[in-house]
């Protein structure tokens, strides 16, 4: 067993997992019911994110570093359609619903 992943939040690490298995990686939560409500304080004890193999490890490793690092956001990005900008984690403009590849298509 390797250790991919650790932190403090349940749902955190659940949604790690979560991208994990989308990704056709099978994981597990270790120190899940310790951090909810076992002898020792919630802080006390990380949750670990752990995978079977050492290959899977280091594929597991790279996907959680680029989907949870917060200095691997996409830029920002102006509509083509509204000229609106939009923060780089939305797919969509948030005033006018197009798409960014929408560029010469008008409502």
């Amino acid at each position: 067993m390797h250790k991919v992943y650790t932190h403090e939040n349940l749902a955190i690490v659940s949604s790690a997992k979560n991208l994990l298995a989308l990704n056709g990686i099978e994981s597990s939560i270790k120190n899940e019911y310790y951090a909810s409500g076992g002898h020792v304080g919630i802080e006390s004890v990380p949750l670990e994110l752990w995978v079977s193999d050492a290959a899977e490890a280091e594929r597991a490793i790279a996907i959680l570093e680029k989907e949870l690092d917060p200095d691997s956001k996409r830029p920002q990005w102006q509509c083509p359609n509204c000229g609106e900008i939009n923060e780089g984690s939305f797919d969509c403009c948030w005033q006018c619903q197009s798409l960014p590849e929408q560029a010469d298509q008008t409502d």
